[in-house]
Order: C-alpha cells, then structure tokens, then sequence
C-alpha cells in the first residue's frame, strides 16, 4: 500500500483546503499583506521614494557598514572558533557531550542580554572610557557578534568534519606529507562545504542584528535594521523606512537562496564514518577550556557581577528592585517578566497548533498543496523581525488600527517567527515514518483520526517538543519585531524593559537591567539544555 493511499490521506485530501484555511489565513494577515504593503509604500508616485533615497549618501554609507561589519565578524567568528573545533572533533573526554550543550547557549541567548552582558563587561574593564573607550563603537558590535556567532560555526563545521572518512588524511601521512600539509590539502578542502554553509549562516544573521547594533553600536552606528526601526518609531518616516525595509528584504532573500543552493551543493561523495578520537592530555584540555571561558564566559561573569549591588548588607538589592515600578517603566521589571513569559507560552501554543496543522499538510496532501504550504510557512524564517514587526507597524493602520494595540498582537507575531521552527522538526520526523505503520493501521480498520493519534502525533512528539522549545525560547528574547508595536503597561516584555533600563542614567536602573537580563538569560538557557536533554534521551529511530 502506497502512503498516498492510506485512509489519512485519503480524508486529508477531501478536507486539506479547509484545513489549510486557518495557517494561510493566520500567515497572510501578519506576514503577506504586511509585507505587500511595504512594497506598495516603496511603489507609490511611480518609486519616488526609492529614487530619493538612493541618491542619498547617507543611505549608501548605511548600506556598507551594514555589509562590512557583518562580513568582518563572520570571519572573525568562523577564526575564533577554530580552536573549539578541533577539540571537539579531534578529542574525546568526560563532559564533552556537556560541553556541546553549552557552546549552543550563547547563540540563541536574547540579544538584550547580551547587550547588557557586554556593557558589563565594559564597564567593569573600565573600556567605556578614556583611550580604549569601546562603548558605542563598532569594535564592541564585532566583539559581541563574535560571542553570538562563534557557535553556529563550532556547531556546523565540527558537525560536518566528525563525519568525514579519514582514509585520505591517512593515505597522505603514508606518502610523507606534514601534518599542515596534510590539512591544508586535503582536510580545509574537504570541509569547503561546511565553511560555506556556516559563513552564510553568520552573514545572514550579522546583517539582520538589531538588537546588539542598537544597544551596544548606539545611535552613531545605523545600519538597515537600526534605521528601519528609526525612520518608523522615532521620524514618523514611513518612506523613507519602507525603502530600507524593501533593500534588506530584498538580500535576505537572495543570501537565504545562496544558503539553501550551499546547503544542496554539499558533496555528497564523501564517504561518511565514525572518526576515531583519542584522549587529550590535561595541559591540552586546560588550555582549550581556558579559551571557551574567555571566549563565552567572561561576558556572563560580569553579567553576574554586575547584578550584584556593592553592599553587603544587601547584595540583592537590584534583583528585589525588580518589584518595584519606577518613573522610567510604567510598570515593575518583574510584570514584564511575567508578561514575556505568558506571550512565549501563548506563542508556543500557537507555534505548535498551526505547525501541526501544516505539517500534516505538507506530509500527506497533495504535491501541489504540500509545496505551497513548505514554501510559504518558511520564507518568515529568513526574513529578519525587525522587517516583519514594521510590515505590522504600516499594515495594522485605520480599520485595523485596533490590532496592532490588541494583547494578543505580541504572541501572534511571536508564533509567526516560531512556526517555522515547529515545522522544521516536525516534517523530517513525519516523513520518515515507515510506511507499514499506515498499512496496519489500515487493515486494523483505523480511522484518519486515530492512525494520526497513533501514528504522526506519537511518533514525532518528540521533534514536535523540540520545536516548541525553540519557538518558547526565541519569543522569550524576542526584541526586533516587538519594538514597533504600541508599548501600552500591559504588553511591555522584559527586552523591551531591559533596553530602556540600560539607556537610562542611574546605578540602580542599570543595576535592574543587570539582574533582569540574568533572569531572562537564566530562562532561555534552561529552554535550550532541555531541548539538548529530549535530543539526547530519545529512543525514537526517527529522530
């Protein structure tokens, strides 16, 4: 029995545009036409704005610095990550598995908390001031995006290089080739595919960084995602923003092509094995552990340090701030929290309803459906927020007006960056099934229902759970999409809070945004070590 003929697919078929009506529907109000209406901004008057802007130096001088810092720190951090990789592919010891959780953290940790982890750092340093002053330079943006991006590099390359066959590199050290020479010859080529994959990964992700250009660039370093947010939120400059947002909508889509191209071009001639590791010495092991502290760790520290007020009789005087309201936030640091918290877990809810629903959709309707489904569901996840929270900010206008200031605004477009990630666990997981597990189920006389119940729920609960850690974790730190909506008392999240803490003059204010920031990182890192935990105790074959 063919898995097109099965009674799921069957029922799935004669109610699949029904079925789909609710995800297209969710998706078209708050991605399609908001971004439709971006483009019709940048088409009006015959593409006067467009014209206007890019006879403007400074639009160019915008456009380059977004393009070399985020070239710079993709060297830079594939440079830094060097040595990680090599321990992790070439070594094998205690805590290793650990240590791989661990190196995950720091990417997907909110960006506020980084912001506010490296002034920190800064300040502590006494590098906010005076010769090696680094506060709102583009050396901090760098050091930052370094820290950010560092593991997506370790993550992919050391991935990739653990499963290469050694036979070639052993071959050469037979035939009297150096150990460099070995490297460079033979091995750097080999991992040509992974290095591809995981600079365009950084590349995207440095030329969309918005919440890191915005606390720790200041109002000196504007990129396009830093000017799209000022050109809407602070000059009313709808224009002029909407051609920004066009421009870097435009790239992400090209670079996200280029990535998908890479990530299909990668040989798939290598012949793929188990790579024999040996055991470090302890200076070996000390020396790299040594430079994953200073390279992860120390920002953290200080974090740490930093939310710590410097008195003895109350060290926690900031954290017990947090329950108080002060002139510059309408409400507590601690409401916030506790706002963030119930629109991630609403998001989440949404995330996995409407992943579920297109999931089904793209795994057992039919090839025209299904594409349309795996296409459209994904664009939102290589588009950058700060594009799809300004599609929301000119769309939501007039008669909708009202939605835009709505509460459930926030974990709608929060589900719509989490969706995808839903999706993308979900789908492999169901289209790996077997296909005898749909033929019994046939034959037992199982309705659609039930062999969905027992079939595609149960055996992709798991990727099902992982997908909406992630979705939970990035609504958690969301900042770029939610910083054009209305900021009414009620809907503030705690970016939102920590950023405005940390611009606010004052030893106690900063001190708040220490110790909130802390909570929040505490928070995110907890969503990713379960995640890893799922990963790592799953007895399903699937996943």
């Amino acid at each position: 029995m063919d898995r097109n003929s099965t009674p799921l697919n069957s029922y799935l078929k004669q109610r699949q545009w029904p079925l789909a009506a609710f995800p297209l529907l969710f998706f078209s109000l708050f991605f399609f036409l908001p971004i439709a209406e971006i483009i019709s901004n940048t088409s009006s008057n015959f593409f006067n704005p467009i014209r206007q802007i890019f006879t403007n130096l400074n639009f160019w001088e915008v456009v380059w610095f977004t393009l070399w810092q985020a070239a710079l720190s993709t060297v830079l951090s594939i440079l830094f990550a060097v040595p990680p990789i090599f321990l992790l592919t070439k070594y094998d010891f205690k805590g290793s598995k650990i240590l791989r959780s661990l190196i995950a953290v720091p990417f997907v940790l909110p960006t506020v908390v980084v912001g506010s982890a490296f002034t920190a750092l800064f300040t502590q340093l006494n590098l906010d001031h005076g010769a090696f002053n680094l506060r709102h330079t583009s050396a901090a943006i760098l050091i930052a995006h370094i820290f950010f991006n560092s593991s997506i590099a370790i993550r992919i390359i050391s991935t990739f290089w653990e499963g290469l066959d050694e036979s070639p590199e052993n071959q050469a050290r037979v035939l009297g080739a150096s150990l460099y020479k070995t490297f460079f010859q033979i091995t750097l080529p080999r991992l040509k595919p992974s290095i591809l994959s995981a600079a365009t990964t950084i590349f995207l992700f440095c030329v969309t960084s918005f919440g890191i250009i915005l606390i720790l660039g200041g109002p000196k370093s504007a990129t396009i995602e830093t000017e799209i947010w000022r050109h809407a939120t602070w000059r009313g400059d709808i224009d002029t923003a909407s051609v920004y947002s066009l421009v870097q909508l435009t790239f992400v889509v090209l670079l996200a092509r280029v990535l998908i191209k890479k990530e299909h071009n990668r040989s798939e001639q290598e012949s793929l094995s188990f790579r024999r590791k040996s055991k470090p010495t302890k200076m070996h092991l000390f020396s790299h552990l040594t430079y994953l502290f200073l390279l992860f760790c120390l920002p953290i520290i200080f974090l740490v340090k930093k939310s710590l007020k410097n008195d003895l009789s109350d060290p926690f005087a900031f954290f017990s701030g947090l329950l108080e309201r002060s002139n510059v936030i309408p409400i507590s640091p601690l409401s916030s929290l506790w706002n963030s918290l119930v629109f991630a877990l609403i998001a989440t809810l949404m995330a996995v309803s409407l992943g579920l629903i297109t999931s089904t959709l793209i795994v057992h309707g039919n090839k025209r459906l299904s594409d349309f489904m795996n296409i459209s569901t994904s664009i939102p996840l290589g588009i950058s927020a700060v594009t799809i929270g300004f599609g929301i900010f000119v769309f939501f206008t007039g008669p909708l007006a009202g939605l835009r200031n709505s509460y459930w605004t926030i974990p709608a477009l929060h589900s719509l960056i989490g969706v995808p990630f839903v999706i993308r666990s979900l789908v492999p997981a169901m289209r790996r099934i077997p296909k005898h597990l749909y033929e019994s189920s046939s034959l037992l006389g199982a309705n659609a229902i039930k062999t969905w119940l027992d079939i595609d729920l149960k055996m992709s609960l798991r990727p099902l759970i992982v997908g909406a850690g992630f979705a939970f974790a990035v609504s958690l730190g969301e900042f770029g999409a939610t910083s054009f909506l209305p900021r009414n008392p009620d809907n503030l999240t705690a970016p939102l809070v920590i950023y405005r803490l940390l611009g606010t003059p004052g030893q106690e204010l900063r001190g708040q945004a220490m110790a909130l920031a802390l909570i929040l990182g505490a928070l995110t890192s907890v969503c990713i070590f379960a995640i890893e935990k799922v990963r790592k105790n799953s007895t399903n074959p699937l996943f």
